[in-house]
C-alpha cells in the first residue's frame, strides 16, 4: 500500500519550536484519529522561504517532544530527523513501530 505525508489530517496547533538559527520552525499539531487516539503531525516551516512540508506523523501521539539537537537535526518523540539528508517518519512505514506515545512535550 502507497502512504503519502501529503494526505494525512492537517490537525490542530499544539506548539511550535523554533530552530537554533531561526531558519526552522518545527509546528505540531494534534488530530483526533478515526483509529481511536490521537496523533500526532510535525510540519517544518523553511522561515527563509515559507515553505511548509510535514516531516512526522506519529499514531498514537498527542504532544511530541521537540528539540532541536543542532541546526538541521530535530527529535521529535522518539524520532531522529537530519533536514539536511530529508529525513522524514511514518509510523506507517515503520517496521519496528509499537503502539504507544513516546516523550511528550511537557503541558504549559
Amino acid at each position: 500500500m502507497f502512504f503519502s505525508l501529503k494526505n494525512v489530517p492537517k490537525g490542530s496547533l499544539v506548539q511550535s519550536v523554533e530552530s537554533p538559527d531561526g531558519s526552522y520552525t518545527l509546528n505540531t499539531y494534534v488530530s483526533n484519529n478515526t483509529l481511536g487516539l490521537d496523533a500526532a503531525r510535525g510540519e517544518l516551516v523553511n522561515e527563509k522561504t515559507l515553505v511548509k512540508k510535514t516531516i512526522y506523523w506519529n499514531y498514537p501521539d498527542s504532544r511530541p517532544a521537540v528539540k532541536w539537537l543542532n541546526n538541521n537535526t530535530v527529535k521529535i518523540g522518539g524520532q531522529t530527523l537530519h533536514l539536511d539528508i530529508d529525513e522524514t517518519y511514518d509510523w506507517r512505514k515503520d517496521d519496528h513501530w509499537i503502539r504507544e506515545e513516546p516523550p511528550q512535550a511537557s503541558v504549559r
